[in-house]
């Protein structure tokens, strides 16, 4: 018997729920802790819930869905897994529905998905053609092996910044103990991502301090892959991070941001962090990076010229209801 049941955070859920993620993943894999301590740490005051597909006993899809912040309040961000040998049963569709009278509780106007292009994604492709979705942002992704840099080609550019009086710092075991350095990192990151492209219909969101402190907590502790922050007279410039997931996937680091105020671009920092940051990641054992940007980004001049390589593309799709 097909049935769709509330999530209820049992430790057996978060390893099935890894379980199918996996299933569907092309790029990457899931560790039920990672998924567990992500739970943890949510922010209560927005809604976020899953819906579970069982046929019995077993678990078969899930639908993960969340209500955004401010100006996004009434949007509902979802990503749909099912597992690929329940697909043509019209499933997808089943959990689709299931989400869209639940997230009536928020007074919801629009839907957000992300999907990669993809074979094991043309099913919620199509279904997202069929109920009138819009393309409304594709973005580049790439993985590189960053063994093969040759890291002294870069030796001239990074010592010329630095005689600029330009320091590249690590966030984490540099710079805790400065004042004010978690404020100045925060400005820093909303004042250059807010540069960054979002898809159409969706607003850049500012998650309160006391929430980025948590955040920015939980990253270092559990997932700190590298954070380089370049600095110049105590005021921050730009800085790249890179998280990963020791549970799950030791190897690989992912870019989070990165980004460069305005003043200062144009002067190869956004290289710069790149390159001390993957020397750091080297040291540490992580030896591929992944890393995304949105069509038109000229960053992805950048990430070519080191050597990174496309992977599928993803895909941001929006319907209003």
């Amino acid at each position: 018997m097909i049935t769709v049941k509330n999530f209820t955070e049992t430790d057996l859920e978060f390893k099935e729920l890894a379980r199918i993620d996996n299933l569907v993943n092309h790029d990457s894999i899931n560790h039920p802790d990672d998924d567990k301590n992500d739970w943890k740490i949510r922010d209560k005051s927005l809604i976020r819930d899953r819906l579970l597909l069982y046929n019995n006993d077993i678990l078969i899809g899930v639908l993960y869905y969340s209500q955004g912040r401010d100006e996004n309040k009434r949007t509902c961000f979802y990503t749909l897994h099912l597992d690929p040998a329940y697909n043509n049963n019209g499933y997808r569709k089943l959990l689709y529905n299931k989400m869209l009278s639940r997230v009536k509780f928020f007074n919801c106007n629009q839907l957000h998905t992300t999907i990669y292009d993809h074979p094991n994604y043309k099913q919620h492709e199509k279904l997202l053609t069929k109920e009138k979705f819009n393309l409304v942002q594709t973005n580049r992704e790439y993985s590189c092996d960053i063994r093969k840099i040759d890291f002294t080609k870069y030796k001239n550019l990074i010592d010329n910044l630095e005689s600029k009086g330009i320091k590249f710092l690590d966030s984490k075991n540099e710079m805790f103990d400065l004042h004010n350095h978690y404020q100045k990192l925060e400005e820093l990151c909303w004042t250059y991502g807010q540069d960054i492209p979002m898809p159409k219909g969706i607003k850049r969101e500012r998650e309160p301090f006391y929430k980025f402190l948590k955040n920015q907590a939980n990253y270092e502790k559990n997932y700190y892959a590298v954070e380089i922050i370049a600095v110049k007279n105590n005021k921050y410039l730009a800085s790249t991070d890179l998280e990963y997931y020791p549970k799950a996937e030791p190897h690989k680091a992912w870019t989070g941001s990165l980004g460069v105020i305005k003043k200062f671009r144009r002067m190869g920092i956004a290289t710069a962090l790149k390159i001390i940051a993957f020397q750091k990641l080297i040291e540490k054992g992580i030896y591929e990076v992944r890393t995304d940007n949105e069509l038109n980004n000229p960053m992805y001049k950048i990430n070519e010229s080191l050597g990174f390589k496309p992977v599928p593309f993803s895909l941001d799709y929006l319907k209003e209801i």
